[in-house]
């Protein structure tokens, strides 16, 4: 009787050992993207992007930012901005045309929008969004 127990204790154990652990998937949507992936703005002109995080489990920070393939040209950004943790959040982060693009390649200014989601224990769940900014 006591070796089979053992036996099935140990196939437990082992079980515990091996069983993949869930990853984190948030919920991250781009609220206001731009339309056809090209966002037009004259210099001087603000937009202010928004991203809305949601997860179960609570997340411990999220963060949002903008790549630029040209950076420090054709517009300012307002950098990093991030919530603390939670369950939920709303993360706002502003562009505003800062010189025209039309002697860029394409007329454009290629960006990214990133998403970062960290949660205990260390873990990060990231998502991108590509677009385009066209100053004028």
């Amino acid at each position: 009787m006591k070796k089979p127990l053992t036996f099935l204790g140990l196939i437990v154990f082992m079980l515990a050992l091996v069983s993949p652990t869930a990853a984190q998937s948030p919920t991250i949507t781009f609220v206001n993207p731009p339309q056809n992936g090209l966002l037009e703005l004259n210099v001087g002109e603000s937009y202010t992007f928004e991203v809305q995080v949601t997860s179960d489990p609570a997340f411990n920070k999220a963060q949002l930012g903008l790549s630029q393939y040209y950076p420090g040209r054709s517009v300012f950004a307002d950098g990093i901005v991030s919530a603390r943790g939670g369950t939920s959040a709303t993360l706002k982060l502003s562009i505003t045309g800062k010189t025209p693009t039309d002697k860029l390649p394409g007329g454009v200014a290629p960006m990214t929008l990133v998403v970062g989601v960290r949660y205990q224990g260390g873990e990060v769940v990231s998502q991108s969004f590509e677009f385009n900014v066209r100053v004028k």
